[in-house]
């Protein structure tokens, strides 16, 4: 791919910033030599004898990870292209996956600062988190996620004049907000304490108004989105005093190694460097004070705060849902969930809506029951449907399902539930274009904001966003079940912006139902894959009560909950999205399908193509 003007500069300048603010840099560039995944795994964590010596980053209190470069939409990730170029997976970044990876080395705070597009594209294989997650892990640092445009748009890098140099319109504006104060990026609460800050809530506001009006003064459309989650009072960026005001010469001492297409620099705070606002206090006259009333300004701030949030998260909801919401999906699963209630009353069945002569496997050597069809007319598309019998209540299996010779999928299985699927060409590759579990008694509850089936589009498709994950939480009670796809879909929003307490909580709440917790769920939410016959169970961390409690939103969103136990359904991600968090796993299966990544289709459910994958998949499910 094209080198981008300005992002050798940029890389340099934003690291000049982070040396003077006193984080220690490791600058990654490419004006010696490629940047790959294994180069950038071997200066984080290098090898101490056989093993990878993560002491660079722990005890850290703030980790900042800049990227400025090439990248591609994997929605609800990013994918980062490194110098081998975009087709070759394992030397491309999941955005998601490395700062959820980096987040087990248990910083206080991680910021994500990406300048790079997230334009569409097909993609086969998936990205790499670039390190070894560190076991043991539990803390849930506080995050920031500033990305520098839209789901599905471009980030743009303006060439050099004969009077300009080049620039990235984003990352100039980011290092404009940090660079003097011009009132725009001076966090308010702040100001009326005489302190000029720039903080994570000032600087999202700054860059969501500004990069927009200095792409549009180019003559380009670009707006960032930014998530930022770091709190007060830990939560500044940069402090200026008097008339401060950052030289932009770059500054030539780091160390430097890259990867020809993008930059990344990693940066490491120590709190304890930063200013104290427990010193700050004053008396009733407004003269400062022995005594500080330092309960009543944090709870000043948090209103603050809280109000900005609420603020941006209403921006937009309404139309993110319409722009899910589909025409067929929801009609397709309601007749044949009602077909499939008539066929087969008592026990759980998987219709594949749009195949040719499918057949499943059970993980113990069994064949569901013989392919049937259902007399229903589906657009002419012919539906089979398989039964699987003697599920105990509460349980769940896994099925492979195969098409032709040249396409298998993962669907996990629950009792008292059925599945609706359908096949369907992406580019040149057949794949699930979504998944829907129904119960098998008939009942589909009332409609809700979402399908579970539109749901699934508006994520994939990257019309939702985190803003939404509690919304989509409130819909997963289904009837008397809980709906696996609403809790995978849920799951990866709050993903996006690393919420794993939620995602816990999610988890422990069906243990409280008495239903599996979805692979994906455990998965995302950091919890212990203990190997159990035919797959796996979990143990569920305590996770405290919300800091903050939203009137309206769902309750187990917000409460307090307790360690639990459960049983997991599903032997992989049910969605092609979570396989960069299994890289490094040890379990046989999972390293089968991982030597096969690259033949991981387009599809949103998980489907690997090929005759070679298909055939030793099945050999590694049936366990030969």
């Amino acid at each position: 791919m094209p080198t981008l003007p300005g992002v050798l500069e940029a890389n340099d300048r934003i690291c000049a910033w982070a040396a003077r603010r006193n984080y220690d840099v490791v600058q990654i560039d490419d004006r010696n030599a490629s940047v790959t995944v294994n180069r950038i795994r071997e200066h984080l964590t290098p090898n101490l004898g056989d093993e990878p010596d993560p002491s660079l980053l722990l005890d850290r209190d703030r980790i900042v990870v800049y990227f400025c470069g090439h990248g591609i939409a994997a929605w609800p990730d990013q994918y980062w292209i490194l110098s081998p170029g975009p087709n070759q997976s394992r030397d491309r970044i999941s955005a998601n996956g490395f700062r959820d990876v980096l987040a087990s080395y248990e910083p206080l705070q991680i910021a994500f600062i990406s300048d790079a597009c997230r334009s569409p594209g097909a993609l086969s294989g998936t990205g790499d988190p670039v390190l070894d997650r560190l076991e043991g892990s539990s803390r849930n640092p506080q995050k920031d996620i500033f990305y520098s445009c839209r789901e599905g748009t471009s980030s743009f890098a303006m060439p050099a004049t004969a009077s300009e140099p080049g620039y990235l319109i984003f990352s100039s504006v980011l290092m404009k907000a940090l660079s003097a104060p011009d009132g725009a990026n001076i966090d308010l609460p702040l100001a009326q304490l005489n302190r000029q800050a720039v903080t994570s809530q000032s600087l999202s506001d700054y860059l969501e108004r500004n990069v927009p009006a200095a792409a549009l003064g180019v003559d380009r459309q670009q707006a960032p989105q930014c998530d930022p989650g770091f709190r007060p009072f830990n939560h500044i960026y940069e402090e200026f005093t008097g008339s401060d005001a950052l030289d932009d010469d770059p500054d030539g001492d780091a160390p430097t190694f890259s990867d020809g297409s993008g930059d990344i620099s990693l940066f490491e705070f120590d709190l304890d460097e930063a200013s104290d606002f427990g010193e700050i206090a004053f008396d009733q006259d407004g003269e400062q004070s022995e005594h500080p009333l330092f309960g009543d300004m944090v709870a000043y701030f948090r209103r603050q705060y809280r109000s900005n949030e609420e603020d941006r998260i209403a921006r937009g909801q309404a139309e993110r849902f319409e722009l899910s919401r589909s025409e067929w999906r929801a009609p397709l699963v309601s007749l044949v969930g009602q077909q499939l209630s008539e066929a087969s009353p008592n026990n759980p069945s998987i219709a594949i809506v749009g195949s040719s002569r499918p057949n499943i496997l059970l993980q113990d050597r069994r064949q569901a029951r013989l392919r049937n069809q259902l007399n229903t007319e589906v657009s002419g598309s012919r539906v089979d449907f398989f039964t699987v019998e003697n599920m105990m209540h509460g349980s769940s299996e896994t099925a492979c399902l195969r098409y032709g010779d040249r396409s298998l999928s993962l669907i996990p299985f629950f009792a008292d539930m059925h599945v609706v699927t359908s096949v369907r060409n992406f580019d040149d590759k057949q794949g699930l274009e979504f998944l829907s579990w129904i119960p098998v008694n008939g009942d589909f509850g009332d409609d809700g904001l979402l399908h579970s089936a539109e749901a699934l589009k508006g994520l994939s498709q990257g019309y939702l966003r985190s803003a939404d994950a509690k919304k989509i939480a409130g819909q997963i009670r289904y009837a008397k079940h809980l709906d696996p796809m609403m809790g995978i879909v849920a799951a990866y929003l709050y993903n996006t912006v690393g919420d794993i307490d939620n995602i816990r909580r999610m988890a422990y709440y069906y243990t409280t139902h008495d239903q599996p917790i979805p692979f994906d769920i455990a998965m995302l939410g950091g919890l212990e894959l203990i190997r159990a016959d035919r797959g796996f169970s979990a143990e569920v961390p305590a996770v405290p009560k919300a800091l903050e409690q939203d009137r309206g939103e769902p309750n187990f969103t917000q409460v307090a909950t307790h360690r639990a136990f459960g049983n997991v359904a599903g032997l992989a991600p049910v969605l092609r999205m979570g396989w960069p968090y299994l890289r490094e796993s040890r379990h046989p299966f999972h390293k089968s399908c991982w030597r096969f990544i690259d033949h991981l289709a387009p599809s949103p459910v998980t489907t690997f193509t090929g005759r070679s994958a298909v055939k030793y998949i099945t050999a590694a499910f049936r366990g030969d």
